[in-house]
């Protein structure tokens, strides 16, 4: 049981089933900007993102995957579709548990500082959903969505 005054882990199940749905819409309406803004703002609302850990515990680093755009950083919004990720992937049970919560806004960021090493971009929900970004487009995004409020 969580102790009450722990931070959790993960979103609310209604803010994941909110990103999910999100997630689904701009897989339907891929050209639709109204469905990816709608998806990354879900995304960039999240309290962490979460990343499977590689490294060592002094310096932990997010998983990285090769995926046909290229090498991406793997986050995920909820640990238990990192664990499962990472066991997909043939990952110990061990390795499998080793996750990562970088708050935002700094997880933005951070995530970005990874193109200097040849990182081209950001996946999350691997493998069910799987909607991503270029990394260079990581702090961008976050300025536009600050200038432009969501119309309600």
């Amino acid at each position: 049981m969580e102790h009450p005054e722990a931070p959790r882990l993960d979103p609310s199940p209604e803010q994941v089933a909110e990103i999910d749905r999100r997630a689904a819409a701009l897989k339907e309406q891929s050209e639709s900007f109204a469905a990816m803004d709608a998806l990354w703002r879900a995304i960039y609302g999240l309290d962490r993102w979460i990343f499977i850990a590689r490294g060592t515990d002094d310096q932990p680093g997010p998983y990285v995957g090769e995926l046909p755009q290229g090498p991406m950083i793997l986050a995920f919004t909820t640990g238990e579709r990192a664990r499962n990720a990472a066991l997909g992937m043939g990952l110990s049970e061990d390795e499998a548990s080793r996750l990562l919560a970088v708050p935002l806004p700094s997880a933005i960021e951070w995530a970005a500082t990874f193109s200097s090493v040849g990182v081209v971009g950001i996946a999350f929900d691997l493998p069910a959903a799987g909607y991503f970004a270029p990394l260079g487009n990581l702090v961008p995004i976050r300025d536009y969505m600050a200038a432009n409020p969501p119309a309600h």
